[in-house]
């Protein structure tokens, strides 16, 4: 039978890289952990960097082979 943790809450942090000349998605990542919304702009390679808090929530679920699985069920903006 397996084992359900219900209610977990971690915060992330989205981090977008865009660069305005070539209308390009440079990158995207997501890391545990909290920070400040933000934006800054680097003249010399066009970039601009867009970080968004986020906190995340959900349910980790084990099964009978010890493999875990998390279904999130709620994200919000602090």
């Amino acid at each position: 039978m397996p084992c359900v943790l219900p209610g977990l809450t971690r915060p992330i942090c989205l981090t977008l890289v865009y660069n305005l000349s070539s209308g390009t998605l440079i990158s995207s990542s997501v890391d545990c952990g909290e920070c400040d919304q933000e934006i800054g702009f680097d003249y010399v390679s066009k970039n601009l960097v867009i970080k968004v808090p986020f906190t995340v929530k959900g349910a980790l679920t084990f099964n009978n082979k010890f493999q875990a699985s998390f279904v999130i069920t709620n994200i919000t903006q602090p």
